[in-house]
């Protein structure tokens, strides 16, 4: 293929030659532009995701870490501190604490059984 390139120059004019080699520069250009939008347009695309991911993972954050009010929910460590702070100033709330920690649990096992047949009928189809 080669010798035939070589041998179609060969026989071409000046004019043409020159031509030719001013369209294969244009070529050659052109197929770097190209790779250089591709390789840009990958990285788009990879950045595209990377963003798309820390959004989503930043509205996760915010729709579970704040009240419907907009404030912030308090954490676990600050709930349990505020609960036992109320225990030790009305230790009649004893029981119902206790009674609603039984209700809560019980409402988690129920859910989760509920999710985990789910997640059954889902993989087996």
């Amino acid at each position: 293929m080669i010798f035939s390139e070589h041998l179609s120059t060969v026989e071409m004019s000046r004019e043409e030659r020159e031509e030719y080699e001013q369209l294969m520069r244009e070529n050659a250009h052109l197929e770097e532009q190209v790779n250089i939008k591709q390789t840009v347009i990958r990285q788009l695309v990879t950045d595209i995701h990377k963003l798309s991911q820390e959004v989503e993972a930043m509205y996760l954050r915010q729709k579970w870490s704040t009240k419907h009010s907009g404030q912030p929910n308090p954490s676990p460590q600050e709930e349990a501190a505020r609960i036992c702070q109320q225990l030790q100033h009305n230790p009649e709330l004893y029981e119902e604490v206790v009674a609603r920690l039984r209700q809560r649990t019980a409402q988690l096992t129920t859910q989760a059984a509920a999710l985990k047949d789910e997640l059954q009928k889902h993989s087996q189809t």
